[in-house]
Parts: structure tokens; sequence; C-alpha cells
């Protein structure tokens, strides 16, 4: 029985060790894809709800997918890369999951990446917290079965609205109530999954966490706005080892010297 104890220990003990280094062999493959020649484009896809897609909230400032891009496809000289936003406003990870959405939105686009924020919606849509973890799972494995890269991210932190009295002001609660929880299952899906997780929710926690600076990264109750969303794509580059403090694409725009004239 001795002699058949080690290999059955080593045996787990590999595949431990093997299935441990998902994330990190993913890591390990974006950094060599940024050191590899232009002419070897990847597609990114971003895919998510009204947050990834950037809608109306950022008040025409760059939603953090372009920001991404421009950083990727002219800062890191990768023009030939594809980055596509396949976020829509409303959406819930049922719908990220669905067969025809995922086929249109990725699958036919053949990605090499595929980056996700999503619950915020969740959370209202009669989504339970077994039933989102449960679809966020799966889509994780429908993502590396089709040969991409998942990569999972938490949502921003939101204001809390006091005494509402209209619906969707109701609704503003019930996600300021409930989004730790679902963001905590965010963490524990990319956890059990192996999966790079970039921790908008933690970031925004720790350095938002004074109202007026959390005003400030906002464009409404839970959208970001043009800061809140240079935030997040300053977040996703310094944690695919993309960032540089160099960058011009994440400073903020230089004042109007015609609406502010030198005094």
């Amino acid at each position: 029985m001795k002699k058949m104890l080690l290999p059955l220990f080593m045996t787990k003990l590999i595949f431990s060790l093997v299935a441990g280094s998902l994330a990190d062999a993913d890591l390990a493959k974006i950094t060599s894809h940024l050191k590899s020649p232009p002419e070897k484009p990847w597609t990114w896809v971003f895919y998510g709800d009204s947050i990834t897609q950037g809608a109306v909230h950022t008040h025409g400032w760059r939603a953090f997918p372009e920001i991404f891009a421009e950083c990727l496809r002219y800062e890191n000289r990768r023009p030939l890369d594809r980055v596509i936003n396949s976020g829509i406003s409303g959406h819930t990870s049922e719908e990220l999951l669905n067969g025809l959405q995922y086929d249109w939105r990725v699958r036919s686009l053949q990605p090499s990446v595929v980056i996700i924020m999503i619950g915020m919606n969740d959370i209202v849509s009669g989504r339970t917290p077994e039933k989102f973890q449960n679809n966020l799972s799966n889509l994780v494995d429908r993502i590396r079965s089709d040969g991409a890269i998942p990569i999972l991210q938490t949502s921003n932190t939101i204001q809390k609205v006091e005494n509402p009295t209209k619906p969707y002001q109701k609704n503003y609660l019930i996600r300021y109530e409930r989004l730790p929880q679902y963001m905590e299952i965010v963490r524990t899906v990319a956890r059990e999954k192996d999966v790079i997780l970039v921790d908008h929710f933690s970031h925004w926690s720790k350095n938002a966490a004074d109202p007026d600076v959390l005003a400030s990264w906002l464009g409404e109750t839970i959208h970001p706005g043009g800061r809140g969303h240079r935030e997040i794509a300053t977040l996703l580059l310094k944690t695919i080892g993309m960032y540089s403090p160099q960058s011009q694409t994440l400073r903020y725009p230089p004042e109007d010297k015609r609406r502010n004239p030198e005094k």
C-alpha cells in the first residue's frame, strides 16, 4: 500500500499545481502577445451591460473599452489588434449566456480574450445569487472551451438613494444593498475557475469611499462617468501588465484655455 500512496499523492499534487496555474498561464499568454510582432493580432471582446457599453453617462468621455483600445492599439503599438465592445444596456448574466447572444456577440468574433463585467442588473431581474453564480461559471467554461482567455471584473460601487419614491429609485436601493454579495460571487467564480480577476469593487470601496470622490467618478447613481471609466481602465491595464504611468490616454483632458483663459 505504501508504494501506491506516494504516486497517488504526487498525482494529486501535480494536478493541484496545474489546476491552480490557469490565471497565471493566461497572464503569461497576454504578456507574450504584447511582446509579439504586431502582425500576429488578437481580438479582444468586452462583454457586459450598460457600464461596458458606456451608455449615456460618460457625457462624451471615452468608456473603459475605448480607453483600453487606445492604450493597446496606439500606445502599445498593436494597431492590428481588434477591440470590440459587445456590451448592451440592461443585460444580465442570462443574456450573456444565451446561445444566440453569445454566438453573435462573442463566438462569431473568434476572440483571444473576453473581458466580462456583469451583475448590476441580475440583482433586480430575478436572478438569485445561486443562479447568477451558475450562469457566470458556465460562461467562463464556454469561453475557455472556445479557446479564449476569460477575464472577470467586479463592478464599481454605487451611490445610496435615500428615501426612494420612484420604482427605478427603489431598484437603485436594492442594488446598493445587494451589490456586495453579488460581487463576492464574481470573486468566488474567479477563484474557483482560476480566472484573472479585476476587482474594481474593492478599488472603489477603498479609494472612492468619500461621497464627493464617488460622485466625481460616477456619471449618475450607478453608472461611471468619464473619471470612473478612466479608473476602471487603469486597474484593468495594471492587472494584465499593460499599464504605463506615462500614458497620455489615461490623463485627464487639458483645460480648454478658451474657456479658462490665463490671467
